[in-house]
């Protein structure tokens, strides 16, 4: 009651008032509506010290403007008055928690030495009395290790971590034995972002001091930081067991309870924690976290703030406040946290990372990439994507589609360099394999990579909230879509806490030739159990006759986290395709006018991942598949006679694969092997009708194919230096189907290599035999070094891969680069019931450029060389060319507002040759060259709730000659696009709710 009457003697209002804070000290500091204070009332004087923005302070005898940089001081009858700060920060260094270095409950300060005294002194944020005390400690006695490591938390506090290292590791020189000294020092090890090191710091203090509750408390902190949940929990216990009312140990107890979904039980820690020491910020946090994982976030971010007043100068108390106000979608509240954090630690990537995926929710894309490249770089170069803390485990934040923020600026090979360079650090990060699926998004001839990478994302992925969408785990949809910017992904729109809650997303979308469709997922998340269900359907009569398309996809997905090391999950997809002749072989008026496709597929998917510690990961996939195919093609040949041919086929069978991943420091491996078992059957009918006599010749006929395919493999990624990170390995291939049998070892080779801070180097040369992959996913590594190595082939096609690459950070704004790649191939091929092998060639090569001139302008432009090339034989007399040459030069310029709108238009130059044989089925070829332009605009709607957009392809209703890729795909359903000769228009409307 006497801070309150102060309060109000001092000052009687302020501009805009704190809410969720307890006035439970003569302190108050918070951030309100953009303005981050601290106010003091002491010995009858009231001191307003403002950190950012601007408060008005008044009272009956006047008022002042106080900003940033600045104080206001009002004593008891007079008006207040200005006083300038240097550094405001400096002017709150008692509002500061100093952690722990050894137990000061339970014994007065009288009774305790000098040194004791000051640790209490630091407990209560009394740090000036506290650092006389060590300084006079030392002078007294320079070899007093204590001193050192009270010093050492001072600095570590005070962003001063060089200095802290320096005297963390004197307080252990001075007092090997010491508990305290090696608690300080992890705390430096800590503030360098060396965890593993400040764990055997504190392992080596336990084996000393077993009975040190501190130390025990402090190990299950770090250990639960790298993830070693059990362990975390053992340490936490024995110390808790050991004390009782130490504080620590409730803390480190309640972050084991959340990390494994035992909400209550980490409530119930916390709220002891605070008990037993309310200034403790951490504990504070936690009992937010714990209830906004209850769903409830007002509550939660309530604590949150309590955490930041106790604490105000911690940059990872910002950067989780941040969080919750994005949470509560106030913005621009959640970025101006993020900037405080960045400000007060500029080597914590928590806060770019944060801050990047709520600038790309704003339509801020260039801003986004430039956070996300800093939190990475900050990383080491690691893409971890999560926050230093790590206790919470940053479900949530991992899962957002960070490759949305590249896709929307046209930044591809961005996109996939840097999720490529995280994979080969860190080969479990599902956050870099769902990066990557998604920059694979759209990228010609890498649906099987790209689902693969995705059945990858979801086997190593924790529960979360993330919806599956139907028709992101379907391959080949042939349906015409803008990009972009212009078509969103539900996991755009994921939260960054983690909670239980249900989500719902949908979108619809419609344009010429009768196109219409839509996809709605429903997910939930309680506890350990997160759940997804969803459709999706599309049509459209296409761009000429006999061009319809119609899909229907459905999927239901369900994760169990069964314990903290063992993690289940089931999904169930149904697809029903309906389709005319969609290839475009370079001729538009080559087609079959009566051809229909019916296809129809059933997956079933279960996975495993066991993680028994921080070393080593286990995951196990099944795959059931159930596919029926009819094809029916029906030809005039006169007025008189048809042919005719149906083809009827169904496959049924699995691939089961196992894969061991080993963490080293400077070595990761992943080694496993495949078993896959398709069969099929097939029947074939081939009619020749008269229109006197009806039939007079009909052939059908029955077969049966076996495949089986036996693929062990272990890939090795170790770090020769800080630059360069080698891969190493090798599959071998036991390949049958049918009459057709292959064995190959297959070895690999893969460079990157950090020259300087703005050039990398990649280079690669493997070997790979085409898996029959009977949903086109497996968990094999999918890419060395950046390059893909999984395309969409015939299986059996065996092939060599080389690669180099050269990407060049000009400046911040400025990225330019090259890459060359060749493939040889062994395709096999069917005829007379029998199998040889063609030769083919195929060599790709880009320039290129990426700019940001201003933060809301980028441009992405490329020069790509493309070049296939195939021996005559059996495949080029049915009419595949016998060669495909393409240059295109692709250039687009994007707009966006902060405000929500965005425009793209872009321009696209390809000049295409094509030679087919001399009386081939499929005779057309030339050369031809044309410029079409694309264009979009679309609006992001106010928080988060979704996008508005409208799309042209080919603006000028250019007519071309082009051949698309369905050639490459025999045995596969057709890869149409990406350029059709007429205009398509498409609109589109995605919301969240």
């Amino acid at each position: 009651r006497s801070v309150l009457s102060l309060l109000k003697g001092a000052f009687q209002s302020f501009s805009r008032k704190p809410r969720g804070f307890e006035v439970n000290t003569p302190y108050l500091n918070g951030s309100i509506e953009g303005t981050e204070f601290v106010f003091r009332v002491e010995d009858g004087q009231s001191e307003l010290t403002v950190l950012e923005g601007t408060v008005i302070a008044s009272n009956d005898q006047g008022n002042v403007s106080v900003s940033g940089g600045e104080s206001a001081v009002a004593e008891q009858g007079k008006a207040p008055y200005m006083r300038t700060v240097v550094s405001p920060r400096d002017a709150v260094q008692w509002s500061l928690y100093y952690p722990p270095v050894m137990t000061v409950h339970g014994v007065s300060p009288e009774a305790q030495g000098p040194l004791h005294n000051a640790a209490w002194l630091l407990s209560v944020g009394r740090v000036d009395e506290a650092r006389a005390s060590i300084d006079k400690a030392l002078e007294q006695d320079p070899n007093a290790s204590l001193a050192y490591a009270l010093r050492a938390v001072i600095n570590v506090v005070q962003n001063n971590n060089e200095q802290a290292l320096a005297d963390g590791n004197q307080a252990v020189a001075l007092s090997p034995d010491s508990s305290a000294a090696k608690i300080a020092l992890s705390y430096a090890q800590q503030a360098v972002f060396n965890i593993p090191g400040a764990r055997d710091t504190l392992q080596l203090a336990v084996q000393q001091q077993p009975n040190d509750a501190l130390a025990l408390a402090r190990l299950a902190e770090l250990q639960l930081m790298l993830g070693d949940r059990k362990q975390a929990r053992e340490s936490a216990g024995k110390a808790a067991a050991l004390d009782p009312m130490l504080a620590r140990t409730q803390l480190t107890l309640g972050f084991a309870a959340l990390a494994e979904f035992h909400n209550e039980e980490a409530k119930t820690a916390f709220e002891k924690a605070i008990n037993l020491s309310s200034s403790d910020p951490m504990a504070h946090l936690g009992l937010g976290l714990a209830k906004i994982s209850d769903g409830d976030v007002d509550a939660g971010g309530r604590d949150i703030e309590v955490a930041v007043a106790l604490d105000s100068n911690n940059a990872l108390m910002r950067a989780y406040l941040g969080k919750t106000y994005f949470e509560e979608k106030r913005t621009p509240l959640d970025t101006e946290q993020f900037a405080i954090a960045k400000q007060l630690d500029p080597n914590d990537p928590t806060a770019f990372l944060y801050d990047g995926i709520a600038k790309q929710t704003e339509n801020r894309p260039v801003e986004a990439v430039q956070d996300l490249e800093q939190s990475i770089e900050l990383n080491d170069n690691r893409a971890v994507y999560r926050s230093r803390l790590l206790l919470d485990k940053d479900r949530a934040a991992r899962g957002t589609s960070l490759a949305r923020a590249y896709k929307d600026l046209g930044f591809t090979q961005l996109g996939v360099n840097e999720s490529t360079g995280s994979l080969a650090v860190d080969p479990s990060n599902a956050s870099a394999h769902r990066f990557l699926a998604d920059t694979y998004s759209g990228t010609r001839r890498h649906e099987t990579a790209r689902v693969s990478e995705l059945l990858q994302a979801q086997l190593m992925q924790d529960v979360n909230i993330n919806p599956i969408q139907p028709s992101v785990s379907a391959t080949n949809l042939n349906i015409v879509t803008i990009g972009g910017p212009a078509t969103p992904g539900f996991d755009e729109f994921t939260p960054l806490f983690q909670r239980d809650t249900t989500q719902f997303n949908a979108t619809g979308f419609g344009g010429n030739n009768d196109t219409h469709g839509g996809e709605a997922v429903v997910s939930a998340l309680y506890g350990g159990v997160s759940l997804s269900a969803g459709g999706f359907h599309y049509t459209s009569d296409g761009w000429r006759d006999n061009n319809d398309v119609e899909e229907n996809i459905y999927n239901v997905f369900a994760q169990w986290a069964v314990s903290p090391v063992l993690n289940l999950q089931a999904e169930y997809r149904h697809r029903e395709t309906e389709e005319g002749d969609l290839a475009f072989n370079f001729d538009p008026d080559d087609f079959v006018k009566n051809k229909s496709v019916d296809r129809e597929q059933e997956v079933a998917r279960f996975g495993l991942r066991f993680s028994p510690s921080t070393r080593w990961d286990v995951l196990l996939s099944y795959i059931h598949s159930d596919i029926d195919e009819d094809r029916h093609e029906s030809e005039k040949v006169d007025e008189f006679t048809t042919l005719t041919f149906d083809f009827e086929s169904e496959t049924t069978g699995y691939i089961a694969e196992g894969q061991v991943i080993y963490h080293g420091e400077h070595l990761k491996l992943v080694t496993g092997a495949a078993y896959s078992e398709p069969d099929t059957d097939e029947v074939d009918s081939f009619t020749v009708d008269d229109v006197d006599f009806g039939i007079v010749f009909q052939d059908k006929s029955k077969d049966s194919v076996d495949t089986e395919q036996k693929r062990p493999y272990s890939y090795a990624y170790f770090q020769q230096s800080e630059s360069i990170d080698w891969t190493l390995g090798a599959s071998y291939d036991d390949f049958e189907e049918g009459e057709l049998e292959k064995t190959s070892f297959n070895p690999k080779l893969g460079l990157q290599w950090n020259i300087n801070n703005s050039t990398w180097l990649r280079a690669a040369a493997f070997k790979m035999l085409k898996p029959t992959l009977i949903s086109r996913q497996t968990i094999e590594p999918t890419q060395v070094a950046g390059f893909n190595q999984l395309y969409d082939d015939p299986s059996g096609t065996k092939y060599w891969r080389y690669g180099l690459g050269l990407d060049s950070r000009i400046s911040k704004d400025l990225s330019v680069g090259a890459e060359a790649t060749w493939r040889d191939l062994d395709e096999p091929v069917q005829f007379s019931g029998r199998f040889i092998t063609e030769d083919r060639d195929e060599q790709l090569h880009k320039l290129y450029l990426y700019w940001t001139p201003m933060e809301q302008l980028a441009v992405s432009a490329e020069i790509v060389y493309d070049q296939y090339e195939s021996e005559d034989g059996i495949s080029t007399s049915g009419g595949r060319p016998e060669e495909v040459q393409t240059y295109s030069v692709p250039v687009s310029v994007s707009y966006f507002r902060p405000s929500g709108f965005f425009a793209t238009i872009g321009g696209t130059y390809v000049d295409q040759e094509v030679k087919r044989a001399d009386g081939a089925f499929i005779s057309s070829d030339g050369q031809d060259n044309f410029f079409l332009v694309d264009a979009s605009v679309g609006y992001r709607l106010p928080k988060r709730r979704g996008v508005v957009s409208l799309g042209v392809s080919n603006l000028f209703d250019k007519e071309f000659n082009y051949q698309d890729d369905s050639y490459r795909e025999f045995s596969q359903s057709a890869s149409t696009g990406p350029y059709f000769p007429e205009r398509i228009v498409q609109g589109r409307v995605t919301l969240n709710f």
